[in-house]
């Protein structure tokens, strides 16, 4: 498999982004929220993402010169429409907007509607944690986007629907949750179909209603559709985030009809200040922390991690090692690339080995 540094990845995917129309600004953001996505190890929200997005802005799915509006704000609420501009940009601008009315008045309901895919919501998670602030966010994906069966059904009615949370801990990375309320992500599906890998049992059901661990099955007519976590539990979580994110920002709930796929933002932001106080909040977190990691471990566990912490650590790592890409995924990245006449870059191990050989030659 392909493996590209990250910066090469990041500088090829704004330049495809640009020759596809999409202004070099918005390029930029959205092709360093996608690389980000790689380096913390999810994979399916990812440069994967090129082949969705390039075909979205074609049929106007996405607005590359969508721009956020205020609809509505009050000391504590801020109602915000997104133009379906891209989700890395506009949710961006959303949470710059609603972090330091957080700060000022200790809360802030943050709506959102209208907005392209956002990506990684875990992003988002991490900008308000680093600004000192509790995050917690519903995501739905406008009326659209429908993927899994309700509990006991076998019939897509729902969308993965995300949850998100971001903390800060003291001594420790913020503390991020980022997961779908369906036992997988599709994105990790389209993942295991691209490198021809099978799935683990238990995630979705074909279209016949039977466990299957066939992506091919998933995507095949009539098609599959994924569970949700937990079984009922994940099934009530999911129609929450409906409506939070989708009856409450005024983005719509999952229905028939729905081509468009976008997405329906809640974020709850809270300033631990105004609540607990700053000093209570981060003894009784530092204490959860060293409470919770000192779990005795299960075999073959090296250590218990928090949420976020396995992110962390695929992140150090890839921007060591370069970020690997799946051919038949990089194969569809570089047709559109060649089309707009973008220069592919060099996987590493090609250039290491390139390296290497010029190496040889010189001692000869």
């Amino acid at each position: 498999m392909p493996r590209i540094d990250a910066k090469r990845l990041t500088d090829f995917t704004a330049a495809l982004f640009e020759a596809n129309d999409i202004p070099a600004p918005v390029a930029r953001q959205v092709a360093q929220s996608l690389v980000l996505a790689n380096l913390k190890g999810h994979d399916s929200h990812g440069v994967i993402r090129i082949l969705e997005y390039v075909d979205w802005v074609k049929r106007g799915w996405v607005n590359p010169n969508g721009k956020l509006s205020i609809l509505r704000e009050q000391p504590c609420i801020l109602v915000l429409d997104g133009d379906f501009g891209f989700g890395q940009v506009v949710a961006r601008d959303a949470m710059n907007l609603g972090i330091p009315k957080a700060r000022r008045e200790g809360v802030c309901v943050l709506s959102l509607r209208r907005s392209g895919h956002l990506g990684r919501v875990g992003e988002f998670m991490e900008m308000a944690a680093e600004a000192g602030l509790v995050a917690f966010s519903f995501t739905n994906t406008h009326g659209a986007g429908v993927l899994v069966a309700p509990h006991g059904g076998f019939e897509r009615r729902l969308s993965a629907n995300p949850l998100g949370g971001g903390t800060p801990m003291p001594g420790h990375a913020p503390m991020v949750m980022d997961i779908s309320t369906s036992t997988i992500a599709e994105g990790k599906i389209k993942v295991a179909r691209s490198k021809g890998e099978s799935l683990a049992p238990g995630l979705f059901v074909n279209g016949r209603g039977e466990p299957s661990t066939s992506p091919e099955e998933y995507y095949s007519q009539p098609p599959g559709a994924l569970l949700p976590m937990g079984g009922h539990k994940g099934f009530a979580l999911s129609l929450f985030c409906e409506v939070m994110a989708g009856a409450l920002t005024g983005a719509g709930c999952s229905k028939p009809g729905v081509d468009r796929v976008g997405n329906g933002f809640m974020v709850f932001l809270l300033d631990p200040k105004a609540f607990s106080g700053s000093e209570f909040f981060d003894n009784e977190l530092g204490h959860l922390a060293g409470w919770v990691k000192s779990s005795r471990t299960r075999p073959g566990v090296e250590g218990i991690l928090l949420p976020g912490e396995p992110e962390s650590q695929a992140h150090d790592k890839r921007l060591q090692s370069g970020i690997q890409i799946d051919q038949n995924t990089w194969d569809r990245i570089g047709a559109i690339a060649k089309r707009c006449q973008v220069p592919v870059p060099r996987s590493e191990e090609h250039t290491s080995e390139l390296q290497s050989l010029a190496y040889l030659v010189c001692r000869l």
